[in-house]
């Protein structure tokens, strides 16, 4: 924290001190949206599932433009890995959280939260669309096992290679906000967010829920092996963009009353 600014050779100094800050401020504009309580909420908007989502749409291009302002190889290569992996992954995120739009009939967070207290947690008819969400929102926040942008020993920390101690701690900021962001999404819209019984607070109810699925997140890095480049495309292309489509066929289904066989 308290070493010396260094900025590399031949940088883009605008691109590459604002990347990182830039990525911080999208990751706390996630958590304006969630609502951790009743009444405790920055923005309470009727569209608030597909405003997290767009924000979240901006941090690939961001992960690029640090990469290339560096005017190095690995971060460059970190920035290009960053960008193929989310761009692959942002749809079927986006599709998985369909489902509960569909099922529902709300795009605000509230909203959900509400449908849940009279009919469940969502987890239950949407256990393919959860499960799909876990997944690529972790690919999202480039955890383990979908570190490639960053990978120590392929790449030497990619995008974040240059960034010296006051910057690199921006850098890594953003990744434990979008942690404690996606977790807290998930909460909401699939573990009925700050619904429990009564003798606890709603918002303890609602910081339960996320840290227990923040553990689930952080298990991750110690339980798979990284995958290569060209499964994770694969996946996020084929086989989760097909599991999110019949995952709205399903809710589609529930929303019907047609039995799914």
């Amino acid at each position: 924290l308290f070493k010396e600014l260094t900025i590399p050779d031949g940088a883009d100094r605008f691109f590459f001190i604002m990347s990182p800050v830039t990525a911080l401020i999208i990751g706390a504009a996630l958590l304006g949206l969630i609502p951790f309580a009743p009444g405790i909420q920055i923005a309470n908007i009727e569209v608030g599932l597909p405003v997290f989502l767009a924000i979240v749409t901006l941090s690939p291009t961001i992960v690029l433009l640090a990469g290339w302002s560096a005017n190095s190889k690995f971060p460059f290569i970190g920035g290009l890995r960053a960008l193929f992996q989310q761009t692959a992954y942002e749809i079927p995120l986006w599709l998985s959280t369909l489902g509960v739009v569909i099922v529902t009939g709300t795009l605000s967070l509230t909203g959900i939260i509400e449908y849940q207290q009279n009919s469940g947690w969502l987890i239950v008819p949407q256990l393919l669309g959860a499960f799909l969400f876990l997944v690529t929102s972790t690919a999202e926040m480039e955890r383990l096992p979908f570190d490639l942008p960053e990978a120590e020993s392929e790449i030497m920390m990619g995008w974040q290679a240059e960034y010296p101690g006051p910057l690199f701690m921006l850098a890594q900021g953003p990744a434990f906000v979008k942690l404690y962001a996606f977790s807290a999404l998930f909460t909401t819209i699939y573990l009925g967010g700050y619904l429990g019984p009564a003798p606890i607070p709603p918002i303890v109810w609602f910081f339960i829920k996320t840290i227990i699925i923040i553990a689930l997140i952080m298990l991750f890095r110690s339980t798979f092996p990284r995958v290569r480049l060209d499964q994770l495309l694969r996946q996020g292309w084929t086989t989760l963009l097909t599991l999110s489509i019949a995952n709205i066929i399903i809710a589609y289904f529930l929303v019907v009353g047609i039995p799914v066989i």
